[in-house]
């Protein structure tokens, strides 16, 4: 038996639903060993970018329809260099609004990123590679490419190794 998450049971062909992977995301927070299926990986991804993305279309749409006094234009030249250099900035409560906004971002991020590096981690696993597969994504410009489409690759118990489940402590 293979530990899967958390788990003493390999559920094959069992596709978990949003709820239960968001709660095994939050179960799992900084578990490295095991292993996760595909959809315990990208329904949580994707929670996250639909999260992100609502704020941050939030956020424009605020500043622009209720702070749209508090945005500030400029057109100068730069060192006396000769050319158009437009400016744009925020001052007053849309600038503070801004800043909240950007907080929050940061403190969503702070809080999801190390259970969304142990749920790669574990992906990698189950698709029969080792979790440090994931610094490739750390090469430049086609780095996230190669480790989006490893993440992508389907499960593969037969390839799972002993060393992935063994524990580390």
């Amino acid at each position: 038996m293979q530990l899967y998450a958390g788990e003493t049971i390999w559920p094959v062909g069992n596709v978990y639903a949003p709820d239960a992977t968001l709660s095994s995301f939050f179960e799992n927070y900084i578990q490295f060993r095991g292993y996760s299926t595909r959809s315990e990986f990208w329904w949580p991804f994707l929670f996250l970018i639909l999260v992100h993305t609502a704020i941050g279309m939030t956020a424009i749409i605020t500043i622009s329809t209720l702070f749209v006094e508090d945005i500030v234009t400029d057109a100068r030249d730069l060192f006396g260099v000769a050319g158009f250099s437009p400016s744009v900035w925020l001052e007053g409560f849309g600038a503070i609004f801004a800043v909240s906004i950007l907080g929050l971002h940061v403190l969503i991020a702070a809080l999801t990123i190390p259970p969304l590096l142990a749920v790669t981690w574990r992906r990698l696993h189950d698709s029969g590679l080792p979790g440090s597969m994931f610094f490739l994504g750390f090469i430049p410009v086609i780095g996230w490419f190669v480790v989006l489409l490893l993440l992508v690759r389907p499960s593969a118990p037969e390839t799972h190794h002993p060393e992935f489940t063994a524990a580390w402590y």
